[in-house]
């Protein structure tokens, strides 16, 4: 579906939410399954889960209010309902409107096969640096090249003339980009860091889960982000899961790029990686 096409049935939606009047649910219903519809031919099934998500946790089904609920509070909670919906058709406008590029932009850019380069992104809290120089060199150990990796506090792997996240990785529409999230208390605290993660979900980037030692996995925060929580990594503790995660991820990383590394070699990059973490880990 082009971006044109896209934005239309969403103007579509805005309109026919802004003069429902409750006189019945079905031509509610009938607004909210289109949207539903819209959300599961447009994205990826897990980014229109996290959609519904939203809407299913807004309030304005008369289904959930009592026959006996006084009209005035039914009326009044309803159209709040309706609002938050209607919020949430602009949010989805917005998103497409500012980061999938327009139809022609993507047929004449002239770029496509240059953009075919893979590129790893590593989504970091500058608190965490030492866990993010860990994993600069394990990743170009395995022969990923300066400029397919994103590491901001990296004076090799920053983002080409210091673009702004979203507009690069909209620019990178057609690349294949692995984001790894670097998670720490930190990082949800960060907004720059949730900006990344934005960034990541509209361009429906494929992303590997990674934590330090002391990540507090029960942070609401973290419950709430457009990223799949139960979708696990690696935590960065050096036991054998850790190791395991790793090692998947090295094989994934040599796949994606087309690379291959002497089964010595790797060996040694992982354990000089597990020894650094467990020394910043130690700190």
């Amino acid at each position: 579906m082009k971006k044109a096409e896209k934005i239309k049935i969403l103007d579509d939606l805005i309109d026919r939410t802004a003069i429902l009047v409750y006189a019945g649910s079905r031509t509610q219903a009938s607004v909210k399954d289109d949207t539903l519809s819209f959300l599961r031919q447009t994205f990826k099934k897990s980014d229109a889960v996290e959609w519904e998500k939203r809407i299913s946790k807004i309030a304005w089904s008369p289904s959930m209010w009592h026959s006996r609920t006084p009209k005035e509070v039914f009326v009044k909670y309803w159209n709040a309902g309706k609002k938050e919906f209607k919020d949430v058709l602009v949010s989805i406008k917005n998103e497409i409107e500012l980061y999938t590029p327009n139809d022609e932009e993507y047929i004449s850019s002239g770029n496509e096969k240059e953009n075919n380069i893979p590129i790893i992104f590593l989504s970091h809290c500058s608190d965490d640096k030492l866990y993010g120089n860990a994993l600069q060199k394990i990743i170009t150990g395995l022969g990923v090249k300066n400029e397919q990796l994103i590491y901001t506090s990296h004076p090799l792997h920053k983002i080409p003339l210091d673009a702004n996240i979203y507009d690069y990785l909209r620019k990178s529409i057609t690349t294949k980009i692995l984001m790894i999230f670097l998670w720490s208390d930190a990082y949800l605290e960060s907004p720059a860091c949730m900006n990344e993660m934005g960034a990541a979900w509209v361009t429906q980037s494929d992303y590997t889960n990674i934590y330090t030692p002391n990540f507090s996995f029960g942070n609401p925060k973290y419950h709430e982000c457009a990223v799949d929580p139960r979708k696990m990594g690696a935590v960065l503790n050096g036991d054998n899961h850790c190791k395991t995660a790793m090692i998947e991820l090295k094989n994934k990383i040599l796949t994606m790029f087309g690379l291959s590394v002497e089964e010595k070699q790797a060996t040694y990059l992982l354990d000089e990686f597990i020894k650094e973490i467990l020394e910043i880990s130690n700190q």
